[in-house]
């Protein structure tokens, strides 16, 4: 990846999202990729997290993460 190449134009972002990115970088005095990567990092441990939760649950319970689901004893808080 060309690293002269802004982050602006790799990524898709509004120009909300682009003021909201560069204004929490600045006020956190560390540069919009750092956030951005940092931000990236974050959610993705947090998926695997929960992702490691669920499969611990479904292995307790001597069944699967999809069953779980279908039955509808563990939702998807993202909604």
């Amino acid at each position: 990846m060309n690293d002269a190449i802004s982050w602006e134009d790799r990524m898709r972002w509004t120009t909300e999202e682009q003021t909201a990115i560069r204004e929490h970088a600045a006020m956190l005095s560390i540069s919009t990729q750092d956030y951005i990567r940092q931000s990236a990092v974050s959610r993705a441990l947090d998926w695997q997290r929960q992702r490691d939760a669920s499969r611990e649950m479904a292995r307790r319970r001597g069944t699967s993460v999809e069953e779980i689901l279908q039955q509808g004893m563990l939702t998807d808080d993202t909604a």
